[in-house]
């Protein structure tokens, strides 16, 4: 497969690429909810991107597999006998039924359950009921394989796909961002607790991921009440505010000044916020990881000032450091979404402290969490005021700090604004959102696709 985009109606996606409009912060509520945009966006942006597909912990040996999705499409990912890891489509050749109806498990091959066509771990076509009563001999299996995805590679046990094989590589692809996704892989030889949890909201997807990519400014109002109820965030090391002015203390860390955002290319970006020595227990067994010399080293002087991070690789993969959440949101239509949660925990650590890394991932962002049921409010409700005609006619306002946002790089860091609360993160992924709607395919986003330079 290569080529992912050759059936576009090119006038509709850049049509719909145009709603962006960058230079002013206003945005088109119509690209939330408009199912024709929604249809353009699975041929232009997740047929296109490397997609977030499992953890390499998931599948360590031979004949492992779970089943995922990659957009809409159902794909397995497998591991093959020589270490390799596969991922194809899951829906057989013959009548289109998915092969694999299990989550995750270990075989050789995979057999249709409607006629029995039968696959092996890699993808190819191995047997075929009647072959030579039915067939006459005369079906070429070779040619009628599972789909495979055109790349797949691994970043640090992030395991990734894309089916356009014009895509960069995932190096490439993340590129700055690998720095932001290892202030969480640097904690520790981490692996992902089995079981994946599952919901749907009827939101759109952007909501989610422009919430994700480091949304600050709406902690404040939408957290209070939580923040008032004693829950002080993910990674459970926050301690309980004691002295007189403890709410006050803990919404001091969405002022600007407590954190940074980051932009990179290809869309991906976060904010991260400074350590607030008043509320961090260091006595955690949960802040292990910051007494160690050799991820104080790894880390280096800025990172090791990160209390928490959240992140958005574009573009449905949602990465919190402090909770260590993989939260992948995959769009089942303009106005629904399902949300795909993967814990990560410290392999040496003892079980009683992964449980609590895992309650306290659970307790922030599981589908019971927190702050998840916080925001998955705000989404659904942000995709309903989308809806109407007259609606319609008003943009949406992503305007804040615009045109004060510089650019700087650090040694050691991506670019980087030394600003908290804002919204150039938001914009950016909306920028580039437009631009992967309106090119033609990989090589005109290489050679033209934004860099974050200057002032946004």
């Amino acid at each position: 497969m290569s080529k992912s985009s050759g059936r576009v109606d090119r006038a509709k996606a850049i049509a719909a690429a145009e709603l962006v409009h960058a230079e002013s912060g206003l945005i088109d509520r119509r690209i939330f909810v408009d199912e024709e945009i929604y249809r353009l966006e699975l041929q232009q942006i997740f047929a296109r991107c490397w997609l977030y597909l499992a953890h390499e912990s998931q599948i360590p040996n031979t004949g492992d597999y779970v089943t995922v999705n990659m957009g809409v499409e159902p794909v397995i990912v497998s591991r093959a006998r020589d270490g390799k890891i596969n991922a194809f489509i899951n829906s057989c050749r013959h009548r289109g039924n998915i092969v694999c109806r299990a989550d995750k498990g270990n075989a050789k091959g995979f057999v249709c359950p409607y006629h029995g066509w039968a696959y092996d771990n890699e993808g190819k076509l191995v047997g075929v009921p009647g072959a030579k009563d039915y067939y006459h001999n005369e079906l070429d299996r070779k040619a009628w394989g599972l789909p495979k995805v055109a790349q797949v590679d691994s970043y640090r046990g992030l395991i990734f796909g894309t089916f356009d094989s014009e895509a960069p590589s995932l190096d490439n692809y993340l590129g700055d961002m690998r720095w932001g996704l290892d202030l969480l892989l640097n904690q520790g030889d981490l692996v992902a607790v089995p079981g994946i949890a599952r919901w749907r909201l009827n939101c759109n997807w952007k909501f989610v991921a422009d919430n994700s990519i480091g949304d600050m400014y709406h902690g404040i109002t939408t957290h209070r009440s939580g923040i008032m109820a004693g829950h002080r965030g993910g990674a459970g090391t926050m301690t309980e505010a004691n002295d007189s002015q403890g709410l006050a203390t803990s919404l001091a860390m969405f002022r600007p000044d407590r954190g940074f955002t980051v932009v990179t290319e290809y869309g991906h970006g976060f904010n991260a916020s400074y350590i607030d020595e008043k509320l961090l227990d260091s006595s955690s067994p949960l802040s292990a990881w910051r007494r160690n010399p050799e991820v104080v080293k790894r880390m280096g002087p800025k990172r090791m000032r990160v209390q928490r991070g959240n992140m958005n690789v574009f573009p449905n993969l949602f990465v919190n450091i402090g909770s260590r959440d993989l939260l992948l949101h995959n769009p089942l239509a303009a106005t629904q979404t399902e949300a795909w949660k993967t814990v990560l925990v410290d392999r040496n650590a003892p079980p009683d402290v992964q449980r609590k890394q895992v309650n306290a991932s659970n307790r922030h962002f599981g589908p019971g969490g927190v702050f998840e049921q916080d925001d998955g409010e705000n989404w659904i409700y942000s995709t309903k005021g989308c809806l109407g005609p007259v609606s319609q006619q008003y943009d949406i306002h992503y305007a804040m700090g615009l045109g004060h946002g510089e650019v700087v790089r650090q040694e050691g860091t991506p670019p980087i604004i030394e600003n908290l609360v804002n919204e150039h993160a938001q914009l950016w992924l909306y920028r580039c959102w437009a631009e992967y709607m309106a090119a033609e395919g990989w090589p005109q986003l290489q050679t033209d696709h934004l860099r974050p330079e200057g002032r946004l």
